[in-house]
This record gives C-alpha cells, structure tokens and sequence, in this order.
C-alpha cells in the first residue's frame, strides 16, 4: 500500500509533470540528483559547477532556449552530446556517462525551444520533475532534488546536509565573485538580499530565507505537494519556496557557500545581472543605491506579534501603530481576519490560514506599502538603527563577504 507522500508524488506525476518523465532512458542508480538549466553557457563553465563533486550523484542538465537556432545554447548541447560514445537519445534525452555521468534534455534545437514567457521556470521543472520520477523508482536515492546554475561553484561537501522529516527545502548561504568593476555593485547587491532576509528572521516571519533558485535543495515530496516550479521566466525560485514554506521549514544551512558569478546580464527582466548592472550604473552606489528601511521591520514585528494573537484578543490589530492599522484597512486585512474568526472553530486552521495568507509574497507587498507611504528606502548609511544588524550571521553570509561587509559598513561609519 502507498504511503501519503507516495500518493502525493505518483499523482503529481500523472497529472502535472512534464512529458520528458515518461520518455527517459536506461539509467544506473544514483545517491543522489543535480538539476541544471544551462542557457547561453559552456561546457568548460558547467565542469566548473560541479567539479568539487565526489560522491555517486546524476546531472540533469535540461539545456535550453527561449530563442529559435541560438549559436551558443546549440553549440553547448552538441559538445555534451559529443562526449558519449554512442547517440542513443530517447525523444528528448539522452544518457551521457562520464564524470559525472549526465542526463542531456534537449530544449533547446527546433521544436523542442523553451515558450519565452516560460523561460527558465519550466527548464527548471522539467529537469526538477525527471529528478522526481527517478526518486519515485529508487533509481536515486535520496529524496532531496538539488538544484542550482550553470554559474555554481558548488562546495565539496554540497551532497551533505540532508532533510529532515519537517523540511521543505534546504536554503544554501552563497557569495557572488564579482567581475572586474563590479565589487561594489555586487556587494551591495549580495548585503540588499540577506539584509531583507535577517529582517524577516529579525522580525518574526517563517519566510526568512534567501531565494535563489541556485541554492536550493527541494524535499521530493514537498515538490510534488506544490505541483512543482511554476512556469515563469524570472522569480521561479520565490515563487516556489513560497508554497514550500506553506508545507514545511525552509532551512537556511550554516555551510560553505555556493559560488556565483557577479556578472551583468539580461537573461531575464530582473534578478543579480539586472541588479548589479543597475547599481553598476549609479553615479554614487554608496548614496544612490537603497536599502528597506530598518523601521519597516519593526513595524512587521509589530504586525506578526499582533496577528499571533488574534485568536484570543479579536480587537488585537485595533491596538497597533497607525501605519499598521492603515495598511489593514487598504488591504482587507482587518475585514478578511473578521470573517476567519466567525467562521473558523479551531484554533491550529485559523493561525494555519493567516501562515498561508500572510506568506513571503504579502510579506514584500507590506513592505513596499510602508517604503511608498511611511518609510523611504536608505543608503546603507542608514542601517546604523537596524536592531538587527548582527543578523548578519554565518549562515547569511560567509566569511569573506562579512569581512567585506564590515569594512564597508565601517567606511560609511557605521560599522
């Protein structure tokens, strides 16, 4: 008889996996996956990836294109192709042994391209979602599919850390290694992600975690709960670990970093290369470039404290801050926890809808409600009141950009 989670994935996978998982070929057993969507890239980048690697690990490498007969994606697909000693693909797969041995997707030559608008989302289910086909037969043992970038640099002991029972998804710290130019730019890009996480965490909330879909590591059945990545271009990643903390923690790892490139690009509307290219263009990065104010997460302390307990105290909100009671009354909230109280009778399913309700995507809309009416976005000169500065810990943020970040802090005296 299957188990609940055995249900879960083997529904998951009739109904919203992707076809490459009923057309893949004759594979070994693996301890363990590695998913990677590889646009625009190289071989000679994608050995960097994982060449720290030891252990008895498979790499789905779905290579990709929004674009028809792009040189460079055709190119990197056709030299991995060339590695094996025989061409056996199965449809769109084919089984390339070597060190690592790797699982080529093709979605990249004509007919088989990525929808634009679906971009590196649905590159990152399709190879997510074979990784879950083969935990499913045993082919792959553990039940964590990893997932990262053809820009990684991943640590020797990646494979390590694994999930508990309660997890969701295993969060990665990491650090960008700048381009020539562009350390500034790209360590004030690097302090904007973990400062806003450190807030969070300071805060209260359950979805303090960093989301880069390069350092995440899913639970296979949390993965088929959420029916997997959702098909979008850019912001895949958030997406995603915002309904995996809805089932479970997301775990931040106090582990060596994953490395990333702190390069310019344009691949997608935002994210590191539109982000640091933007501060990169900034007259005066130390001034011109802001950071959330440190009030805003007072102010979401403030919030979460109160939310916590309106089971017992209904007239809770009443009692807050006028710029909390403000953005009740603009976002439904008040009315909306009115309504759950008449009409739910248990507490746990009551503090369990305000979790889901209240999750990491509401969570950046009350801020940039309080950044555009209340609190303006500071320099990082303006941190120095953050309660939480010391937030930034081992876990956030590895030792060579804490080191960095104190100096900077110091250089605008604040550190």
């Amino acid at each position: 008889m299957l188990t609940g989670d055995e249900k879960v994935i083997t529904k998951y996978l009739q109904k919203y996996a992707e076809p490459e998982v009923n057309a893949l070929p004759s594979l070994p057993h693996y301890d363990h996956c590695l998913v990677i969507p590889a646009f625009d890239e190289t071989f000679k980048q994608l050995e960097r990836t994982w060449h720290r690697l030891q252990e008895n690990y498979l790499v789905i490498l779905v290579v990709n294109s929004p674009l028809k007969e792009h040189a460079a994606t055709l190119r990197l697909r056709q030299d991995i192709a060339s590695l094996a000693s025989s061409s056996d693909p199965v449809e769109r797969c084919s089984y390339i042994p070597g060190n690592p041995d790797i699982l080529l997707v093709d979605r990249c030559t004509v007919g088989n391209t990525i929808p634009p608008r679906q971009g590196v989302g649905l590159a990152r289910k399709v190879g997510a979602d074979i990784a879950l086909r083969l935990i499913s037969e045993g082919r792959v043992a553990s039940p964590r599919i990893s997932c990262t970038d053809a820009d990684a640099i991943l640590p020797e002991n990646y494979f390590a850390p694994a999930l508990t029972s309660a997890d969701a998804a295993l969060v990665f710290p990491f650090v960008h290694q700048p381009e020539p130019g562009l350390q500034l730019p790209t360590l004030l890009y690097d302090l904007s992600i973990v400062y806003y996480a450190c807030g969070l965490r300071w805060s209260g909330s359950t979805y303090a975690y960093t989301s880069l879909g390069s350092t995440m590591a899913i639970s296979a059945s949390h993965y088929a709960k959420v029916r997997g990545f959702p098909r979008r271009d850019a912001a895949e990643d958030f997406y995603l670990l915002n309904k995996l903390a809805k089932t479970g923690s997301i775990q931040s790892l106090p582990v060596q970093p994953v490395h990333l490139a702190g390069r310019l690009s344009d691949r997608v509307p935002f994210g590191t290369g539109a982000g640091i290219g933007k501060i990169s263009g900034m007259k005066n990065p130390l001034d011109d470039f802001h950071f959330y104010h440190p009030d805003t997460f007072r102010l979401l302390k403030e919030l979460l404290a109160a939310l916590s307990s309106t089971w017992t105290e209904p007239q809770a909100l009443a009692g807050s801050s006028k710029e909390i009671q403000t953005y009740c009354e603009q976002s439904g909230l008040g009315e909306l926890i009115a309504q759950q109280r008449e009409k739910q009778t248990k507490k746990k399913v009551f503090e369990k809808f305000l979790h889901d309700w209240f999750d990491g995507f509401r969570t950046v809309k009350f801020v940039h409600f309080m950044r555009d009416h209340y609190l303006p976005s500071v320099p990082i000169s303006g941190l120095s009141k953050a309660e939480f500065i010391d937030g930034f810990s081992q876990a956030d943020l590895p030792e060579l950009r804490h080191q960095l970040s104190k100096q900077l802090f110091k250089a605008v005296e604040i550190g």
